[in-house]
């Protein structure tokens, strides 16, 4: 009873803090200074625990692991690399045609073919095109006809919970994302960051805001997504360099308050050298060594999902997805989730 309670008053301190978090974006939006706050504000006496108090929630954690909660992605139908765990807040970056939206788009999909609540804030694509595409991904087609188009809505239906906008305040998109977690989602996603205007662009804010979200994942026991930008890598390293940790825009404070951070690239050499080789086929002009390099490319991944920290598991690598005409990705040997209308 006693927990239970002090589990209520954190709740309930974290809402003041999620209010003054909106306070203080009002004040900066009128103001170009951060307000010094020097006073302490000493803990309860109940909110100071002790080690024995957690003794069974570690044993329990020690013969089943982090991953006894988590969803299996696609990418890692066996968890073993990257598993989306509860009570965690994910970065996913990436720079411009990396197919960082359209690779969690799927990740999106194949939850709701699991039967998983997802909330969606996708301020990135308008919300008849992210559907269009979700349902060419449910079927791992292009060519869907409208009846299978409306089967997949209706499918998703009691699991998809979408937005209808392109830019948001910090506090509408932390209202939004309170209201689908409290609905049941156990997955929420925001795509992407940039989209949320923080006042004066202030990264602090922007800091405080992720946060608040990776407090919001702890409270309702949930896993959240911030897809974000990359900088510009260098031109040393080509038109297409893999990212770094450091690419992460305002990565100082984004890093390091999130679980994990993965970053998203995608082979664009593999798609030019793919797309000529068939252009000269269509055209009677293959040359010898064509088949043979062709054969060579597919064998290597369209897509990496370079897992650059995460802090519950000691993977940190690179995980490589084969994209489909149908926009949707598998691993090596893996087989593509399909939706079958009645299922």
């Amino acid at each position: 009873m006693e927990r239970e309670q002090s589990a209520q008053r954190e709740q309930k301190v974290n809402a003041n803090r999620r209010e003054e978090f909106i306070d203080r974006v009002e004040y900066m939006s009128s103001l170009s200074r951060h307000e010094d706050v020097t006073q302490l504000d000493y803990p309860d006496p109940e909110d100071i625990y002790s080690p024995a108090e957690f003794k069974d929630a570690v044993l329990h954690l020690n013969e089943h692991g982090v991953n006894e909660h988590a969803f299996f992605a696609f990418w890692d139908t066996f968890g073993d690399k990257f598993a989306l765990r509860p009570r965690e807040l994910t970065i996913f970056f990436g720079s411009r045609g990396s197919y960082k939206s359209t690779v969690i788009n799927y990740l999106v999909a194949t939850s709701i073919m699991h039967r998983r609540q997802v909330g969606y804030l996708s301020y990135e694509m308008d919300t008849p095109y992210l559907l269009t595409l979700l349902a060419e991904q449910m079927g791992n087609s292009s060519n869907i006809t409208p009846g299978y188009v409306s089967s997949c809505i209706d499918y998703a239906q009691p699991y998809l919970h979408l937005i209808n906008e392109m830019v948001d305040t910090p506090a509408k998109a932390l209202g939004k994302i309170e209201y689908m977690l409290q609905s049941g989602c156990k997955l929420v996603v925001l795509d992407c960051l940039q989209r949320i205007h923080m006042p004066q662009n202030d990264m602090n804010l922007e800091r405080e805001f992720v946060v608040h979200l990776t407090t919001m994942a702890r409270e309702h026991n949930a896993h959240i997504i911030i897809v974000h930008h990359s900088r510009k890598g260098s031109t040393a390293l080509g038109d297409n360099p893999k990212p770094v940790i450091d690419d992460l825009k305002g990565s100082g404070g984004l890093a390091d308050n999130a679980h994990n951070v993965v970053a998203c690239w995608s082979d664009k050499q593999k798609k030019d050298e793919l797309f000529w080789i068939d252009l000269r086929k269509a055209n009677d002009m293959s040359q010898a060594t064509d088949a043979e390099r062709k054969a060579e490319l597919e064998a290597e991944p369209d897509v990496l999902l370079m897992v650059k920290k995460q802090r519950l598991s000691g993977f940190e690598g690179n995980i490589g997805l084969w994209r489909t005409p149908g926009r949707a990705f598998h691993s090596k040997g893996g087989r593509v989730a399909k939706y079958t209308p009645g299922d």
